[in-house]
């Protein structure tokens, strides 16, 4: 019978083997499998459970195979793809006025919202982002830097962020896959920045920089191991914290989301001295933080 050690690898290396999470952060996968194999009786009810458990927490968002050189040779033609998602004029041309991307086409930002609409999490702001960044945003001082913790394709949305014309863009996410793409999506539309592959639960925080995203994250990192939102949160050097909710389950049911987010973040925010706005959309609950405010 193999050691402890030898039952995680063992289904470290079931779970890599399939090719829906052998992109996955490895630190992510080890973690959750030393998890479940603790939970489990035997090496295949643990393969089970870490699977469905890495299902909840990155499967079950992006819904089509993610490829790279398919959808960057898409957005270089500005072809759209068979049976594209059409947005609406308003939301393009909101995209278009932003100065800082006034060399990309309306195709090609049309192309980049047909995208969005791969990740579910996206898929759900799309009908909101024309006032999501500019209405908690707003306020803030020239924001010059970003970090997108999870960050999905939200990337895609930067020519709908008002961010300084400089504004440096760094994104982590927890597929090897999709941050490849990321890192050559920057490159393309001209914003420097880098994207990197990093779990936020084992390996919590990142640069510093003057805005951080946490963009229906907290839920997924609790999902993960309890605590793991509030270490994250202290983590991150920022100044400014924009984090969100969803406020229905990815089959569109609310089943008390709002009410339940609502209390989930005040005990976050418990006893830290932030300064907090709250938001609400349809469909998502959004706070934002300032840290270090009170005295």
């Amino acid at each position: 019978m193999p050691t402890e050690h030898g039952q995680i690898d063992i289904v470290i290396a079931a779970v890599l083997d399939a090719p829906k999470y052998r992109n996955l952060a490895p630190e992510l996968v080890r973690a959750v499998a030393v998890r479940e194999l603790a939970a489990h009786r035997g090496v295949k009810a643990a393969i089970k459970a870490t699977k469905s458990k890495l299902h909840q927490v990155a499967g079950a968002y992006v819904e089509q195979r993610i490829a790279p050189a398919v959808w960057l040779d898409r957005l270089r033609s500005c072809e759209p793809a068979p049976g594209a998602h059409d947005p609406g004029a308003a939301l393009v041309q909101a995209g278009l006025a932003n100065p800082r991307f006034a060399h990309l086409s309306d195709r090609f930002l049309r192309g980049a919202i047909d995208l969005m609409t791969r990740h579910a999490s996206i898929r759900e702001r799309l009908p909101i982002l024309q006032r999501f960044y500019v209405e908690t945003l707003a306020d803030l001082p020239p924001i010059c830097s970003v970090l997108d913790v999870g960050c999905g394709l939200n990337p895609l949305a930067l020519p709908w962020m008002p961010l300084a014309a400089d504004a440096t863009y760094y994104a982590s996410d927890i597929d090897r896959t999709l941050i490849s793409f990321i890192a050559q999506y920057l490159a393309l539309i001209g914003v420097p920045g880098e994207a990197h592959v990093r779990d936020q639960a084992t390996n919590p925080g990142g640069p510093r920089v003057d805005l951080a995203l946490a963009l229906k994250l907290l839920p997924v990192l609790e999902q993960l191991e309890r605590g793991a939102a509030a270490r994250f949160l202290d983590a991150l050097d920022a100044p400014f914290i924009l984090v969100s909710y969803p406020a229905r389950s990815l089959d569109g049911h609310a089943r008390g989301m709002h009410v339940a987010y609502e209390r989930q973040f005040a005990a976050l925010a418990s006893g830290k001295g932030w300064d907090i706005r709250r938001f609400v959309f349809p469909g998502e609950l959004a706070f934002l933080i300032k840290k270090g405010a009170a005295p």
